[in-house]
């Protein structure tokens, strides 16, 4: 059981880093969404380093400490039930691929943004209560 989902983040040298959440499906572009505006409002989204480990740590989250519910590979997919989105660092853009559950890689486009289009469209407010 579970709910896969990959995130992918295409390095400069055109390696992607993917990181894997077992229970990070619904809801997984605003989340996605949420993980690139926190590091752009950060100042870090065109450096690369910092970039990719705040956007894995925002997509993480409080589950840093555990040992099960995700996992990270480059440039092969985990576990995967839902088209992957995947930001490039070079482009500043986010593609939303098809998947291949049998190869473990990306397949056809299916939709194209700039960053800022994917933020607009899918983050969310979080409000503290």
């Amino acid at each position: 059981m579970g709910d896969r989902a990959n995130f992918g983040i295409r390095q400069i040298d055109g390696n992607t880093i993917f990181v894997y959440g077992h229970w990070a499906g619904e809801g997984m572009l605003a989340r996605f969404a949420n993980a690139l505006d926190h590091t752009q409002n950060a100042g870090r989204i065109d450096d690369p380093a910092y970039a990719t480990r705040i956007i894995i740590s925002q997509l993480v989250g409080d589950a840093w400490d555990g040992d099960y519910g995700w996992g990270v590979t480059v440039n092969h997919l985990s576990d995967n039930e839902h088209k992957v989105p995947v930001f490039d660092l070079a482009f500043q853009t986010v593609t939303l691929y098809d998947y291949d559950w049998m190869a473990g890689v990306l397949t056809d486009i299916i939709v194209e943004f700039s960053l800022n289009e994917f933020i607009n469209k899918y983050a969310k407010t979080l409000m503290e209560v």
